[in-house]
This record gives structure tokens, sequence and C-alpha cells, in this order.
């Protein structure tokens, strides 16, 4: 059964569990959580060996990752635009992206995902983006602990997922405030789609932060005090802030605490009333508050005043129990929010759907080079092996042949005197003779076949690759010639892969009759599995897709050792 390991890289902490993918849904194999020591934000080190750590602590079953991203520069947009070609599409919103984002194009990673296309021209997209170093960087880091990374999921696309699921009522538009360590993100959900989405560089983890440093007191002692001040009002608030009442600035705390709650609650209702007056979203009378700092009472209780909503705070465990996680007791108080969403789709998600993957397309095409030299390392293989078993086997054959021939030679050079006079050596003159016409059979079709494969190879485009090849005897019936004939079979990245293989395999002139006999070509997301744009030129517009295609050639007696002639003269025979 498949396995897959689903990683949130933060500010501050890190998330990761382990799934099984299958018919059935099962509970994660483990759920991990670890605070990120200070400075690792300045030292990448410091977060690979965190997460080193975590791995060893767990014991993996794979490598393979899907990586969950949220950043404050994380876009994301729906958009209903006129149906057009992926190339058209890609393009679109590539120029779209770097009017929010002040990057040029090819610093950007931008993918899209189509949610619903109705009986006009038009389709409803979800497209986002964000800077390629971000991605690259908790790409970086996986890698370097060891995994690896097929997938970039979105956090406010999982997010929605996750909390959408939860109310499940189609078409229920909602406020979805997600309040983390650093980033408080803002989204406009219909259905479980996110119609708009806004980042803002505030979090409960600053406001800790800034506890700990005022006061001179540990993390853990700081995020107890900001919990006892801003659940005020609850029960368990209560009781907690009895046992903080004499701690040495209470006041100083209780003061950070209301300003950092008062900065993400101006925040958080400046951006829904923008989406409300200016978008035209003035129906949802709901709020979803979820995040790790969404237990602080405060916040949900100003946010409902403020913006005179509904507000929801569904805790970590209900969200858990949505993929069965929510027996991991001593995880629950964290926010698993998106990567409850980034394990309900990976369990969903065909192999043939298209979905947003911000996996930056440098790794894409390393990963497929990856692949084609290891199918190429091993067809190599297989090739030269049945090469020198056919050579060994041939040579072998010769030498008999070689043997037999010298013996029947010195007969008939014996007898050739008495043939006169023995008129039963007729017969052995005739079987010398059909000796000498096998052999000279067997050896016009000796070919050197690895020197054969090695130019074969050499030659291959990047973009196609060998799946089998076959040489026949000659013979006019299926050759055209008198050469040997030989028949490929090939797969391509694209339509234009047939060409490029034969204008290549044309600059080899020992081939003769070039020919491509049948190509076919499975487009991209009509279950193929390559996306790979490997060989073809920008400016050249193509269908991408997998392209299986068959050609053939002739191999010309210019090339390999055709040695009848020379090897029957050597044995004295004419």
């Amino acid at each position: 059964m498949e396995k897959l390991i689903l990683l949130e890289i933060g500010a501050f902490s890190m998330k990761a569990c382990e799934i099984e993918i299958g018919r059935r849904s099962r509970p994660p194999l483990w759920l991990a959580h670890r605070v990120l020591p200070d400075g690792a934000d300045q030292d990448q080190e410091k977060i690979v060996e965190t997460l080193r750590g975590l791995l060893k602590d767990v014991g993996t079953h794979t490598k393979s990752t899907r990586l969950v991203v949220t950043d404050p520069d994380l876009v994301v947009r729906s958009l209903n635009v006129p149906s057009s070609d992926k190339n058209e599409l890609e393009m679109t919103f590539g120029f779209a992206m770097t009017e929010v984002l002040p990057l040029p194009l090819d610093e950007l990673v931008v993918d899209y995902e189509t949610t619903a296309q109705g009986r006009s021209a038009n389709s409803n997209v979800v497209m986002a983006g964000a800077p390629k170093a971000i991605i690259s960087k908790s790409i970086d880091v996986a890698e370097r602990s060891g995994l690896r990374v097929d997938w970039v999921d979105v956090g406010p696309l999982a997010a929605a997922r996750a909390v959408s699921e939860l109310s499940r009522t189609p078409g229920d538009g909602y406020y979805l405030v997600v309040v983390g360590a650093t980033t408080t993100t803002i989204e406009v959900v219909v259905g479980d789609q996110p119609q708009l989405v806004r980042s803002i560089k505030l979090g409960g983890e600053l406001i800790t932060r800034e506890i700990a440093t005022s006061l001179e007191v540990g993390y853990e002692a700081a995020e107890g005090l900001k919990r006892a001040i801003a659940s005020v009002g609850s029960e368990a608030g209560n009781a907690l802030g009895l046992e903080m009442l004499h701690v040495t600035g209470l006041e100083t705390a209780n003061d950070i605490v209301a300003e950092g709650v008062h900065s993400i609650v101006r925040e958080v209702a400046s951006s829904i009333d923008y989406f409300a007056i200016q978008r035209g979203y003035t129906d949802i009378d709901r709020l979803v508050l979820v995040g790790g700092s969404s237990a602080v009472d405060r916040l949900g209780v100003e946010l409902g005043e403020k913006l005179q909503l509904r507000v929801e705070r569904p805790g970590p465990r209900q969200l858990l129990r949505l993929i069965e996680a929510d027996s991991f007791v001593e995880e629950s108080s964290s926010n698993w929010v998106e990567i409850t969403g980034a394990v309900m789709r990976a369990r969903t998600q065909s192999k043939d759907a298209k979905f947003v993957n911000l996996l930056p397309a440098r790794v894409r095409a390393r990963r497929l080079r990856r692949r084609q030299l290891m199918l190429a390392g091993v067809m190599g293989v297989v090739l030269v092996a049945a090469g020198a078993f056919v050579t060994v086997q041939r040579y072998d054959q010769l030498r008999q042949v070689d043997a037999a021939q010298v013996s029947l030679g010195t007969q008939l050079n014996v007898l050739s005197g008495q043939m006169s006079h023995y008129a039963k050596y007729g017969a052995l003159a005739q079987g010398v003779a059909s000796e000498r016409s096998t052999l000279t059979s067997q050896l016009k079709s000796s070919v050197d076949f690895p020197q054969l494969l090695t130019q074969i190879a050499a030659a291959t485009p990047s973009d196609s690759w060998l799946t089998s090849l076959s040489i026949q005897a000659p013979t006019s019936s299926v050759t055209g010639s008198s050469g040997l004939g030989v028949t490929f079979s090939l797969e391509g990245c694209s339509q234009l892969a047939p060409a490029h293989w034969l204008n290549s395999m044309a600059k080899l002139d020992f081939l003769a009759n070039l020919w491509v006999s049948t190509s076919t070509l499975t487009p991209a997301g009509s279950g193929s599995t390559s996306s790979c744009s490997v060989g073809v030129p920008s400016s050249e517009v193509v269908e991408s897709g997998m392209t299986t295609y068959q050609g053939s050639a002739v191999i010309s007696n210019t090339f390999g050792q055709y040695r009848s002639a020379s090897y029957l003269s050597h044995l004295g025979v004419s």
C-alpha cells in the first residue's frame, strides 16, 4: 500500500504525519509536531536538524512527501475565465500573478485548477502562486532531511477544504480566518473553494515572543500568560488567570495581548469590510476561526462584536477527526487545519485529475530526467547483456564452423587428387560447398551489436527514449533492401518527439530508409503521466503528453563486420 508523508514547515514550528493511501481510509501512522529553535529563521541548518530529529523519532516508512506551504506572499484567486488550452491558461495566470507579486515571471511558481464548467464557454478556475524562493527553501529543507517532495499543496486551499467538510453545506458562503504563528489568513469561501484570500503578517506567536522578551521569561511561561489573559471570561481562562495573578509584569503582558488581539481584529475587519463592500459579499453572516491562536477566547469575542457575525471555532480534535486522527491527544492542541485538508486531498485525488501543485518546473524536469536515466540505464544493461549473449553464441558457432571447415578443407586437399578414382568423394565436396554457403550466410549478417547500440543511444534526442529494438535478417520483404532491418519502439514527451528522432537518426550514415510508421499522442490530463517539455523549443506550440511511436530503418553494409569474404580468404577457401 502506498505511503505518503504530509509536511508543513512554519516560522516557529513544523508539523508532519504519514498516511497510507488505499481503498479504505485509515488513521495516520503517526502525527508529530516540533517547535523550531531560536534563530531558525536565520539558520536553515537548524530547521534541517529539527526535521531529521522528528523523522528519526517517529520512524518513517517512505520518502515520498507532499509539502503544505503557508506564507504571507502566497496568492490565491478565483476567476471565471473563457475556456482555453493549458498553455494559454498558464501564460494568462502567470502574467496576472506578476501584477500581484512584484517579481519577474521566471521567479514565480504559478498553477491552477478548474473547479467547475457551466454551459457557457467559461470555467471557474482557482489559481495560486508564490515566489519560487519560498517554495525552493522548503523543498531544500525536506530533501536535505532525506525526503522526496512530489507535490506542493497550498495552505489556504487545504484549510478551506477541511473546514468546508465540517459544515457539509453546498454553496454555503463563509469567512475563514486562520490565525497562525506569524501569519493570519482571511478567506472568502463558497462551497469548498476560496474566492478571495488575503494574508497579513500578524499571529499569536508574535504576541508570545513579545511577552517573553518584555518580561524576560521563558517561552512556555509567556504562552501560558498570553492564554490566561486572552481567555478572561471563560471557565478555563479564569482558572488559569488566578494562577497568573501575581506574576510580575502582568499589566505589561495584558497590554501586549490586548494590542496584539486588537491589531489582528482590525486587520481582519478591514479585509472583510473590503470583501463585503467592494466585491459584493454582503450576505455572509458566518465567520469560522481556526488556527493555533484561535483558542484565544478574546479574539473570537472581539471579532464577533466588531463584525456582527456569528463566530464558529471548530477545535483541533474536530478537524483531526476528519482524517481519523483524533486519537492523537498529545498533538491535538496544535493547528492541524492545513495538514488535515492536505490529507483529504491526497486520499481522494485521482492520478489524472488536475489540481494546484506549486512544485517548481525545474524540480519536475529533474525528477523526469532522473527517471529517464534510470530507465535508460536498465534498458542499456539489458541490451548489452542480450548483445553479449548473442555475441558469445555467435562466436561459439563460428569456432565450431571454423574447426569443421579446417577439417573439411584438409580432407578436400587430400582427396582432390583422388577424385577421379573415388566417385564417393563427390558427395563430400558437395558437403564442403554447403558448409561454405552456411558460413557465408552467417558471417554476412554479423554486426558489432555493442557499437551499434552505443551509437543509436547517443543519437537519440532527450525528449524520446527507446522501449524496444529488434533487428531482422536481410530480406527484401521486411526491409526493402539487402541490409539488416531494424525496428524501434519509442516514447516521447510531445507530438514533436518523432520529428526530433528522425532528424537525429538521419545523422547516422549507416542507417537508411528511416521511417516512422505509427505515432499516438496521449494528451496531458487524459491518463498521461508525462508533463515534460524537454527538447521542445520555446517558439514551438505543441500539445504536450506522452507520444508512443514506432520507427524503422535499414543498416547498410558500411556498418559492422561483414566478414564472410575476408574470413573465407583467410581460411584459403575461395
